[in-house]
């Protein structure tokens, strides 16, 4: 938590620094959704309560920086009892957040390449993914998808009828912020 709270503010200082613009998320608009596979189901798990800023820079209409905070218990799979197992297999008391910090963010028309650390179960590793970026009226929407391996984040992958489940977990985004 410290190092978002420490990322969060560095992205409110740099900006207020340089002249950028902070936005955060619109949080009615903006989602996170996990995906995953057991050999006798799927299911996704979305998280609606995510703390996401940005800084921009108006005048070149950039993204420069992006940091997100998404907490462990905030995302429902619609099952109650698969939500509360998810909670123990990933140590969500002992690690409740899963924190991003962007470290580059390289823009190619709407087409994104961002690099960052992804913190998740307490495991630091360095991702890359692809996003899109669409601008309509005041309003800034970044979309995108990664995958992961729990087993790079030390996560016991849970077993149902003496089957592991799948060990790549997908993630997509949805990102929408708003302009002054």
């Amino acid at each position: 938590m410290k190092t978002i709270l420490i990322g969060i503010s560095a992205l409110l200082l740099s900006a207020a620094i340089a002249g950028k613009l902070t936005l955060k998320a619109d949080k009615a608009t903006s989602s996170i959704t996990y995906h995953c596979v057991h050999p006798l189901h799927e299911w996704d798990g979305v998280d609606k309560n995510v703390i996401c800023v940005m800084n921009y820079l108006d005048s070149s209409n950039s993204i420069e920086k992006v940091a997100m905070l998404a907490k462990v218990a905030d995302f429902d799979t619609q099952n109650s009892n698969r939500d509360s197992h998810a909670m123990e297999v990933l140590d969500g008391i002992k690690y409740p957040n899963v924190t991003f910090s962007s470290t580059s963010i390289v823009a190619d028309g709407n087409h994104l390449k961002v690099n960052g650390n992804l913190n998740f179960h307490n495991e630091i590793r360095a991702i890359s993914f692809d996003a899109v970026r669409v601008d309509a009226d005041k309003q800034i929407s970044v979309t995108g998808s990664f995958s992961i391996l729990l087993s790079d984040y030390k996560i016991a992958r849970p077993s149902f009828m003496l089957k592991d489940m799948e060990d790549k977990m997908d993630l997509s985004f949805v990102m929408v912020f708003h302009k002054p």
